[in-house]
């Protein structure tokens, strides 16, 4: 069983690679994979469902950036695998898998912050848990997208470090309490010019 989820897994990462992942159907997953139809999906949902749970594991670990004791050992791992398979990467995070992997990671970071106001009372949260779980997604996608652009421009470490600080230090994260805050301009109704 495993080993068929794994076949699934490096025909879906050949064909990405060759072809990119909007010319990707089931059906050349099935192919390259030589497996029947309904073994695929006793293992996934369709495409997306296979393209989120090879990210899990790795999103797991950056979304784990919010956590107050987050294991910097492993953001490093995942920043290092991203660099070894850099051009799958790439691949991913240009075109629709780029939206794909945003909403994912930003899934699983939003159901970090609802844990953190359950076990908070203290939590006062400016925007929505969804928005502040999108802008920090957006964030750690974009340093890590940098990052390889600039051909590992700093070191893994750093890197790592940068997605802990960069996500622990947004101001969606720890608002200043509502009396520091400045007033709020009023509301204008109609659409500024330009």
């Amino acid at each position: 069983m495993e080993r068929t989820r794994l076949g699934l897994l490096t025909a879906f990462r050949d064909l990405v690679l060759e072809r990119g992942y909007d010319r990707l159907s089931v059906r050349d997953i099935i192919r390259h994979a030589n497996i029947a139809r309904s073994t695929f999906y006793e293992h996934f949902e369709d495409k997306d469902d296979m393209f989120r749970q090879s990210m899990k594991p790795l999103f797991s670990v950056l979304a784990g950036a919010i956590d107050d004791s987050p294991s910097l050992e492993k953001i490093i791992l995942v920043v290092e695998h991203f660099w070894e398979k850099r051009r799958l990467t790439r691949t991913i995070l240009g075109g629709s898998t780029r939206k794909l992997m945003w909403r994912f990671l930003s899934e699983l970071i939003e159901e970090k912050l609802l844990a953190r106001a359950r076990s908070n009372a203290e939590t006062h949260a400016l925007v929505p848990p969804p928005m502040v779980a999108a802008q920090l997604a957006g964030g750690q996608l974009a340093l890590i997208e940098s990052w390889l652009a600039r051909d590992a421009a700093c070191s893994p470490d750093a890197l790592a470090r940068a997605i802990y600080v960069s996500t622990n230090s947004s101001a969606l994260l720890k608002p200043a309490p509502p009396a520091a805050l400045p007033p709020a301009p009023p509301r204008v109704l109609s659409k500024p010019t330009l």
